[in-house]
């Protein structure tokens, strides 16, 4: 094979090894080179995965194999020309772990006379590459003051109207041209349809390629005239004077747009010309998308009129067992963000009195407009009051439902029990997200745990929640949780995930797994370099704010590892099928109810198996004392540590009277951690903040205490929330059921406080035959000696009323 006359630069030809952004630009590039060699390109084999992304691309010579008739030579009337010779030339291309894509084998030699450049052009992938002159040449005439004005006002405000020719275009930053990017396909979309105004035709969006996620992978942009345009019926079938039009022509301009690997939408195809009319700046007026533009203008007068017009008549309504008053106040120009499907009013009513009916404890607010629709709903039961008591220092507002099309906007709180399993506080349905709205629904839920607000909220990002959660809990720690980041950038970077194999994998380290600030800065930096993010704006605000979600920045923030108790248990994926829509209210309570149940038995089980395990049978002290305290969950993260320090390294740097100062250092990490001592009361602190972000001793502070001889834990350091006995003690020990009766109290106070006390007691013993039996043997006792303190203070009681 000779090389094109007068060329010495070998650039143009395929070599092993060389790489390409996309399949396609692979396939330009071989076009390009079988054009000044002299054959024709068909694209042959492909290997997809099956989310849609090419693995690997096969294109040969047009004369690959042999080409046959299917029938018999008789059955044949008009038989097909043998072209092809069976020809071997090739090149495969194959996609790396950087999302390019790269040659891996490259054949040249072909077994058929090769055909002259200057015919290049009658082979079949090489038509209609050369540029063609557009039929008709738009005129660029000098407008009327008054025209120019109208078209202003028609095509959306231009300053400029004046159409030019699409050869003049071509030279214009505004035209699209190859390889060009944008952030969205309606970023591309809103490009292409400025061009067409001021060349002077219409586009429309043809045909588009999504993954089974819904993600766009390829979407083409056409003009109003491709295609034609025909009636569907017979002719005898259509109405009198009631034919289609037929002003189609078949016209090629188009833009396609491909996903990059980046994320973004690359420009992979353009064809500037037409084989029609251009518009001129008098019919300019008459195209469907000038009309459409005007129309949504008056529209939107009328919507902003609408909205001005609206007052605000606010209502809330809370039924329970201590009756409360709650105020709401939306604006009138706030709406529900999510659509409420008729008849859910009445499932959810149903549900909360029939609850009610069985647990007296059980609480429930619904918020309504001022046209008495249904805004926000909370619910709890006795059950996740009392678990609220014990583990409230950290809560998580789930609000996923915003980044997942579950249909239902619901929004679980949840918490952390002495197991490592997540326990419920609480749910709700927000068809409302304004901060009215969220503080009135922080209000609520504060009201029906006692006013007994959390230490720590995890919960999503957002200005109207970040100021209701300041306002309505004033000494509650805000954080924005890691698992709510990770849901974020599914919604935000969904082409860069659906694009690249290994993004979710670095995106999930670092979010969930990175713990230290200089490691996290440098992989952060490593991440947008790799995947050309540097200009994308979610991440880039999102790296100014990771002093409120990362977590080398959180890590003196006790959190009772939230984050790895999400990545294993997502309470809303096991809903999802409920929160449809299309599925009945009632049956998404009824499931959401059983899945509380199964996570309460699992603690149920969780408590046995923790009083029935035995101490460790080993010589260490400390290990024998944290086995008799710590739940086993709990256990495991501890004797990880004890382990781990058993390989560390202790340097003595310095002594301030009591206090006597470390540094700590593994092979595993040769990070050095300073760990101070004061002998005065027996306090041990470590820069690692493990004990702090955990509740769990670390191995460098352990590494201390041990050559200092102190082989057992100091109390302190044996956090109740992670024992055995975290809920052990006297209910009115807690601030919301300690009795403040005395002899000026009202009865339905009194009864009240009694329904509270005995619907947790039933709600423990429930949990056993054992308890149950337990309780009910000493009913009769307990009736008889009320009977009999009745007895003797009846008259002064019935002073009282």
């Amino acid at each position: 094979m000779a090389e094109p006359e007068g060329d010495h630069d070998t650039s143009w030809v395929p070599k092993v090894d060389m790489e390409f952004k996309s399949d396609d630009e692979a396939y330009q590039f071989y076009n390009n080179y079988a054009k000044l060699v002299g054959f024709s390109v068909r694209k042959a084999w492909i290997n997809r995965r099956t989310s849609g992304v090419i693995i690997s691309r096969t294109y040969v010579c047009y004369k690959q194999g042999y080409q046959g008739n299917k029938k018999d030579e008789y059955e044949v009337k008009k038989p097909r020309k043998n072209e092809r010779t069976g020809c071997l030339a090739h090149m495969v291309v194959k996609i790396t772990d950087s999302g390019s894509y790269r040659v891996s084998e490259f054949h040249p030699m072909h077994n058929h006379e090769l055909i002259p450049r200057t015919n290049a052009h009658i082979l079949k992938s090489h038509r209609g590459r050369a540029a063609k002159k557009p039929r008709i040449i738009v005129e660029n005439m000098a407008l009327q003051k008054a025209t120019i004005e109208y078209l202003v006002r028609q095509a959306g405000g231009y300053r400029q109207v004046n159409f030019v020719s699409v050869e003049d275009a071509a030279e214009q930053s505004w035209a699209p041209k190859v390889d060009m990017e944008f952030q969205s396909d309606d970023e591309a979309y809103q490009f292409y349809t400025e061009y067409g105004r001021k060349v002077g035709f219409v586009i429309r969006r043809a045909w588009v390629n999504r993954k089974p996620s819904g993600v766009v992978v390829s979407r083409t942009y056409v003009c109003y005239k491709e295609g034609f345009y025909g009636n569907k019926k017979d002719e005898n079938q259509v109405k009198q004077h009631q034919p289609k039009s037929t002003e189609r022509t078949g016209c090629l301009a188009r833009m396609i747009i491909k996903l990059a690997i980046n994320g973004k939408y690359r420009v992979s195809d353009f064809q500037p010309n037409h084989n029609h009319d251009l518009i001129t700046a008098r019919t300019a007026h008459m195209l469907k998308l000038h009309r459409a533009a005007a129309k949504s203008k008056t529209v939107g007068n009328m919507v902003g009129d609408a909205k001005t017009a609206l007052k605000a008549s606010p209502k809330c309504v809370g039924e329970h067992l201590r009756s409360i008053q709650c105020e709401n106040h939306i604006p009138a120009t706030k709406k529900c963000i999510y659509a409420r499907k008729i008849g859910d009013v009445g499932a959810i009513l149903q549900y909360m009195q029939e609850k009610q009916a069985d647990d007296k404890s059980f609480y429930y607010a619904i918020q309504f407009d001022d046209e008495d629709q249904v805004t926000n709903v909370f619910w709890a039961d006795g059950k996740s009051m009392v678990d609220y008591y014990h583990f409230s220092d950290v809560i998580c507002w789930d609000m996923t439902y915003r980044t997942s099309s579950y249909g239902r906007p619901f929004a679980p709180f949840y918490g952390v029990n002495h197991h490592k399993q997540i326990v419920f506080f609480g749910a709700a349905l927000l068809y409302d997200e304004s901060e009215e709205s969220f503080k009135w629904l922080l209000t609520t839920f504060k009201e029906a745990m006692s006013g007994k607000q959390p230490t720590v909220i995890l919960t999503d990002h957002d200005e109207a929640i970040v100021h209701a959660t300041a306002s309505v809990w004033q000494d509650t720690t805000y954080c924005t949780c890691v698992w709510h980041v990770y849901h974020n950038a599914n919604k935000y970077l969904a082409q860069i995930f659906q694009g690249s194999r290994t993004f979710a994998y670095d995106f999930s380290s670092l979010v969930f797994d990175c713990e230290d600030e200089e490691e996290f800065i440098s992989s952060w930096g490593k991440m947008l370099g790799q995947y050309d993010l540097n200009d994308n704006p979610w991440l880039n605000q999102l790296f100014k704010e990771r002093k409120k979600w990362a977590l080398p920045y959180r890590r003196g923030t006790f959190c009772a590892d939230m984050r790895n108790i999400q990545r294993r248990e997502n309470l809303n994926s096991m809903l999802k099928d409920y929160l449809g829509l299309k599925q009945d209210l009632l049956q998404f309570f009824k499931h959401y109810e059983r899945i509380v149940d199964e996570h309460r038995q699992a603690e149920v089980h969780a408590d046995f198996h923790a009083a029935q395990s035995a101490s460790l049978m080993v010589p260490s002290r400390m290990l024998r004392q944290a086995a008799n305290a710590y739940t086993p969950a709990v256990l495991d993260m501890f004797q990880k540590e004890f382990e781990m320090s058993l390989d560390c390294m202790v340097y003595r740097c310095g002594e301030h009277g009591t206090t006597y100062e470390y540094k700590v250092t593994s092979d595993a990490n040769p990070t050095k951690h300073s760990v101070k001592f004061d002998s005065l009361n027996g306090t041990v602190v470590c820069s690692c903040k493990k004990f702090k972000f955990l509740g769990i001793q670390c191995r460098h502070a352990l590494k201390v205490l041990d050559i200092l001889n102190i082989k057992e834990l100091p109390a302190q350091y044996l956090l109740k929330r992670w024992r055995k006995d975290a809920k052990v003690g006297s209910l009115r020990a807690d601030p919301r059921f300690a009795s403040d009766i005395d002899s000026n109290s009202s009865k339905a106070h009194r009864s009240s406080y009694l329904h509270c006390i005995f619907s947790i007691i039933a709600a423990r013993a429930t949990h056993t035959v054992e308890g149950y039996a337990f309780i009910e043997n000493q009913l009769d006792q307990l009736t008889e000696d009320v009977y009999h303190v009745l007895q003797t203070r009846l008259p002064k009681e019935l002073q009282l009323h």
